[in-house]
């Protein structure tokens, strides 16, 4: 029997999206994504953005119309169709054979905008299926959601987001820190030292702000926490 935590299971997450407890969902673009979108973005336009566990992140949307491609990975088919449905959105599906799984994975493409989402384990995304490296990656979250205390699933994930992301590219992080005991529910809290564990032989680590939050309980917050944002470059070797 796996010792895996419960909450780092697809089924886990499909279950939540099922259930509608989506408590870290917003309806509106994230204050942090348009205040740092100019360091992100270092001025550029038509860049390729990578935005990884996406949800029905109102995000993709909002980079799309700044003239931006988006791509999302979300494994919850729910996610993705709800996305498409409340932002008044046309899609095509499609399976693909990816490089790192057995099974082809549907992928749905936005008929008006630049937005496509793969529908399948982060962890199974490779540079050859998406086309090439991205030069951004917005990252609101997902590093929390994934569990990065529980073995090595933390240095993994920083692996395959460098390993996503151009050498010229830059990456945006939200995360939290708090001091209440929860296991290995979502998100994680993330202290500054582990992010320097997880992040520096492949990243120059720039910390831009942190902010308190206090319990509320109309967003399921029943406790206080830091929200923390980082910017990553890719080291040059």
């Amino acid at each position: 029997m796996s010792d895996e935590p419960e909450t780092t299971t697809s089924d886990f997450w499909k279950g939540l999206w099922k259930n509608g407890d989506i408590g870290w969902h917003r309806n509106e673009v994230n204050a942090f994504l348009i205040k740092y979108f100019d360091e992100l973005t270092g001025g550029r336009s038509n860049l390729r953005f990578f935005v990884p566990l996406s949800g029905k992140s109102v995000d993709m949307l909002w980079l799309a119309d700044k003239g931006h491609t988006v791509v999302g990975v979300e494994l919850a088919k729910q996610a993705n169709e709800d996305f498409f449905a409340e932002n008044n959105l046309t899609f095509t599906v499609e399976s693909v054979e990816m490089s790192a799984v057995s099974e082809p994975v549907e992928v749905y493409k936005c008929t008006e905008k630049k937005i496509t989402i793969f529908c399948c384990d982060l962890f199974a995304m490779t540079e050859n299926d998406v086309g090439g490296r991205f030069d951004a990656i917005w990252d609101r979250g997902s590093l929390s959601a994934i569990a990065p205390s529980f073995g090595d699933r933390g240095k993994r994930y920083t692996t395959k987001m460098h390993s996503l992301l151009a050498s010229g590219g830059n990456y945006l992080l939200e995360s939290c820190y708090y001091e209440v005991d929860r296991g290995m529910n979502p998100p994680a809290s993330i202290p500054d030292e582990q992010i320097n564990e997880m992040y520096e032989e492949h990243f120059t680590i720039k910390k831009l702000e942190v902010n308190k939050i206090q319990p509320n309980l109309d967003i399921k917050l029943s406790f206080a926490l830091d929200m923390k944002h980082y910017l990553f470059k890719p080291k040059v070797n």
